[in-house]
C-alpha cells in the first residue's frame, strides 16, 4: 500500500533514529527495506526482532504491522495480522510505538474496514490529538482529522459547519509540516464546497508563510494569493505574490498571464 509507505517515509523521524542507532543495525536495515518499498524483505526481518525481544522489540512489531500493511492486497489476512499487532502495541503504554499505532489504526477504520468507518477513525485521531499533543503523531493526524471533518460523515452536515470544525484544529496544529498541510486542506475544501473563494485566502498565506511547500504545490499557491487578493480589493497583496511567483518560477506557462495581472492592478514594474 503506497499511502502507508509514504506516510513511513514522513512520520518515523523518531523510530527512524533509533533504529539507524542501533548497534548491530539489523533494525535500521529493516527499516530501510520499507522505505524503500521492499515490505516483503523488510517483514522477516522484524518479526525475527521481535520474536528476540529485548529494547527494539516493540518498534519491530511496529515495523512487521507496517510491513504487512504494504504488501500487495492479495497477501491473506494482511490487514487482520497488522491491525492485531496495532492493537496490542496501542493497548500497551505510550512510547513512540503505542502512538504509531494509534495513529495507523485510525488509518486502517480510514480506509481499510469494510465499509470504511471515517467516524471511528476521526476519533482515534481526536484521542491521539487530546492526549499526547505534541508527539508527532498527534501533528500527523490533524490534517488527517481535518480530511475527515470536511468530507466524511465524521464532519458536520453543512459546507460551512464542515469548514469550521476544521478550522478549530489550528490551534492543535503545533509543528509546521502539520500547519502548513492543515491549512492547504481547509484552503481546498473551501473551492471544494463551493464555498466563497475568499474563505480560503487566509488559509493560502499560512500554508505559504509557514513554508514547506514542495515547488509545484507554492507555484499554485502563489498564484492563487495573487488572484484572490486581486479579486477581493487588495492590490497591493496580489502585486506581491505575483512578483513572488515571477521572481521564483521564470519558466512557468503562467509567466505571461501573471504579468498581464500584475499590470492591471497597476504594478507592472518592480518596486525599488
Amino acid at each position: 500500500m503506497k499511502t502507508v509507505a509514504l506516510f513511513l517515509l514522513l512520520l518515523l523521524p523518531g523510530v527512524g533514529a533509533r533504529a539507524a542507532a542501533a548497534p548491530s543495525g539489523t533494525l535500521a536495515e529493516a527499516w530501510q527495506l520499507l522505505a524503500n518499498y521492499r515490505p516483503d524483505q523488510a517483514l522477516p526481518k522484524f518479526e525475527q526482532l521481535a520474536a528476540r525481544g529485548g529494547a527494539d522489540a516493540r518498534t519491530a512489531r511496529l515495523g512487521a504491522a507496517l510491513s504487512l500493511l504494504a504488501q500487495p492486497s492479495t497477501v491473506p489476512d494482511r490487514v487482520a495480522k497488522a491491525g492485531g499487532l496495532l492493537a496490542g502495541l496501542a493497548a500497551d503504554g505510550a512510547d513512540d510505538s503505542a502512538l504509531a499505532a494509534q495513529f495507523y489504526l485510525s488509518r486502517l477504520a480510514e480506509f481499510q474496514s469494510e465499509p470504511p468507518d471515517p467516524v471511528k477513525a476521526a476519533a482515534g485521531f481526536q484521542r491521539l490529538i487530546a492526549e499526547h499533543p505534541d508527539s508527532i503523531w498527534a501533528q500527523a493526524a490533524v490534517p488527517r482529522l481535518a480530511i475527515l471533518l470536511l468530507y466524511t460523515a465524521a464532519g458536520p452536515t453543512d459546507p460551512a459547519g464542515k469548514i469550521a470544525a476544521a478550522e478549530l484544529l489550528v490551534k492543535s496544529a503545533r509543528q509546521p509540516l502539520a500547519v502548513m498541510e492543515l491549512h492547504l486542506v481547509i484552503s481546498d475544501a473551501v473551492f471544494h464546497h463551493r464555498l466563497p473563494d475568499g474563505q480560503a485566502l487566509p488559509h493560502l498565506l499560512a500554508a505559504e508563510q509557514t513554508g514547506g511547500l514542495d515547488p509545484g504545490t507554492r507555484a499554485d499557491v502563489l498564484v492563487q494569493i495573487g488572484e484572490l487578493s486581486r479579486l477581493t480589493g487588495q492590490p497591493a497583496q496580489a502585486a506581491r505574490y505575483y512578483r513572488t511567483f515571477l521572481a521564483a518560477y521564470p519558466r512557468d506557462a503562467r509567466q505571461y498571464s501573471i504579468r498581464r495581472q500584475l499590470a492591471s492592478v497597476g504594478a507592472a514594474q518592480p518596486s525599488p
